[in-house]
């Protein structure tokens, strides 16, 4: 009877251990199908199916007022603004029309030239006083052309009285004015009226150096002001 058991727990074991080796060729097919998806156009397919987690939509007006959503930004020659949004239909960027972009770019040229010149300032004067003594010797040339100007603007007029009188004795005596004095004449009104619009030009460049230089000295006093704040907070 024990012998009789032994013979059955063997057959048994012997049955499991043949059911074991017939899975395993199973296991394995199943195990070579896996690795063969891994490099094959499926499991790349999988990849771009889970990078579609993190699209975004485009929407925008188009032409014709109606609302768009692509996968893809809006034609080039779309002026308006477009909002980006996620899958979940959120927006997480707007992109601005041409318009506000051209006003966005307006505004950063004028904030990098205001930086421009506050760096300009600070390191071209040192001292309030190196501005303003600046600004005196500028607008001291500008006086001392004009004066030359009004100087010569004097003599003009000395020549062009003379002459004058010399057109007047001449119509005295019932002559006309000779051709020397109708060319000296027309000359010298030519240089009157150059000179006195030189003088203009001058007067206009002294009053746009003078207001430049207000403003400057504005801008450098409260250059000069948050400098010292900056240093107090630092101590």
């Amino acid at each position: 009877m024990q012998a009789k058991q032994q013979k059955t727990v063997k057959k048994s074991t012997a049955h499991q251990f043949s059911q074991e080796h017939v899975a395993q060729p199973e296991i394995a097919s199943v195990n070579h199908w896996f690795f063969r998806a891994l490099t094959s156009g499926l499991f790349v397919a999988a990849l771009m199916a889970m990078s579609t987690a993190d699209a975004r939509w485009y929407k925008w007006v188009d032409e014709n007022g109606n609302i768009s959503y692509q996968d893809r930004p809006p034609p080039t020659d779309y002026n308006e603004s477009t909002q980006v949004l996620n899958t979940q239909g959120v927006t997480v960027k707007r992109i601005p029309s041409r318009a506000e972009q051209k006003q966005i770019d307006e505004q950063k040229r004028i904030k990098a030239a205001k930086n421009q010149r506050d760096e300009m300032l600070v390191k071209s004067f040192p001292s309030e006083t190196d501005l303003t003594r600046t600004r005196d010797k500028r607008i001291g040339h500008i006086d001392g052309t004009v004066t030359r100007m009004y100087d010569q603007m004097v003599i003009l007029n000395s020549r062009l009285d003379l002459i004058e009188e010399k057109i007047s004795k001449r119509a005295e005596r019932g002559l006309a004015p000779s051709e020397a004095l109708d060319s000296d004449r027309s000359a010298v009104i030519r240089s009157i009226d150059s000179t006195n619009a030189l003088i203009k030009s001058k007067l206009k460049e002294r009053r746009q150096v003078a207001m430049m230089f207000e403003d400057d000295l504005k801008r450098y006093r409260e250059l000069a002001e948050a400098a010292r704040s900056a240093a107090l907070s630092d101590e």
